[in-house]
């Protein structure tokens, strides 16, 4: 049972709470717990503990540091599922941002939503993005969800800390070329080796790493559809101290991302005069070509990798005299194209393999000028007009 208790401020200002949950004639225990921002907190987290004492239910929290834990559950992620870039990614930034710092060294049942603030200034001090720092208190709060539903620690301290908002991380408005300036750079890199996988990206706005992963047995040029069913994604794993880079095909993004694709009579002929150069050039290769099926491969029949294609797509940007834009542009602006030209933002949504039509909306409603004096239009038009 829980006897003496109290709660007070600790040396750096946050409340805490320390109880005795010695049994009787038992081995003494003192619980503490630090970093809540109110005496009202605290006092809430001292009646959890109260609570869980009485009825048996308290578990010893994790004596593990908050680097090492986090080090070790990213280690977990591939088996409950999650792909080896998402959990390469996890562990980069819990390498670079947490492991060694005050934070990563602080024991886990002690972590309060005080530091984790503190840390998140700290990193917006050195100039990181508002979009890193909220990205990183995520994955914190993917981990200590798992450790508060595991009985680690008594609750998550991500959900009283203040990240950056939403609105602080959005992305800045994104650069597209216009239909025109888009027509003369497929002009302009019309002839190289990745002149159609240029096309296809700016005609169906598919992300660099599901072209990548294009089979030809997901497309089907009689009918003029294609099927995103897998997606080249890279890690860059440290072996023996040194940076490797690592290819990975696997499923698509989400099960929104697998979707079915309508291709227009040029991208179809498009689509079948790649294929016969690409026969052609398997033919010289002979031996040294295996055939993985890949739409787009390297000479060897190889995937290429995405980022390789970002890195040509940027070298012939700059040998035109068009606006920069990256590689992703494309996309956006397949998607800006549609809407301006008046396609149903739930059509738009479904080929871009998007979330929800509301996240198409939210990102791309400016390019959509004029649709609500058109709605007034036609509801007063409706209304008023002549029967």
């Amino acid at each position: 049972m829980s006897r003496a208790r109290s709660i007070k401020r600790d040396e750096s200002g946050a409340w805490m709470f320390v109880v005795d949950l010695t049994p009787p004639g038992g081995t003494r225990k003192q619980v503490r717990r630090r970093g809540y921002r109110t005496k009202a907190e605290a006092q809430e987290g001292l009646d959890v503990v109260k609570g869980q004492a009485k009825a048996g239910t308290y578990v010893e929290p994790s004596r593990d540091r908050v680097g090492a834990y986090l080090l070790r559950w990213v280690d977990t992620l591939p088996a409950a599922g999650r792909k080896p870039s998402t959990v390469d990614s996890y562990r980069q930034y819990v390498t670079r941002y947490l492991v060694g710092t005050p934070v990563g060294d602080t024991a886990l049942q002690s972590l309060g939503a005080l530091q984790l603030d503190e840390l998140f200034a700290a990193m917006l001090g050195r100039g990181l993005s508002a979009r890193t720092v909220r990205y990183l208190h995520a994955i914190v709060g993917k981990a200590l969800g798992d450790a508060e539903r595991k009985g680690l620690v008594v609750r998550n301290v991500t959900r009283l800390a203040d990240p950056p908002t939403s609105k602080a991380t959005r992305a800045p408005e994104h650069t597209i070329w216009t239909p025109v300036e888009l027509r003369s750079f497929l002009d302009h890199v019309n002839g190289h080796r990745h002149d159609t996988v240029v096309w296809l990206a700016a005609l169906t706005g598919l992300r660099r790493g599901e072209l990548c992963g294009l089979r030809w047995t997901d497309i089907d040029l009689d009918v003029g559809t294609l099927r995103v069913r897998q997606a080249v994604s890279v890690t860059q794993p440290t072996v023996a101290g040194k940076r490797t880079t690592e290819l990975h095909v696997g499923d698509a993004k989400t099960a929104r991302s697998r979707r079915t694709v309508d291709l227009d009579a040029g991208t179809v002929t498009r689509l079948r005069d790649h294929r016969w150069a690409m026969l052609e050039e398997r033919l010289k290769m002979g031996a040294g070509f295996t055939d993985a099926g890949f739409v787009f491969c390297r000479p060897d029949g190889s995937a290429w990798n995405p980022d390789t294609i970002s890195q040509a797509f940027d070298r012939l940007v700059a040998s035109s005299d068009l606006p920069r834009v990256r590689f992703h542009d494309l996309r956006h602006g397949h998607a800006s194209h549609m809407l301006a030209a008046g396609v149903n933002p739930k059509v738009v949504s479904d080929r871009l393999g998007h979330a929800s039509v509301s996240f198409t909306l939210d990102v791309y409603a400016h390019v959509m000028p004029g649709q609500q004096r058109d709605a007034a239009d036609l509801v007063a038009d409706l209304i008023f007009g002549a029967p």
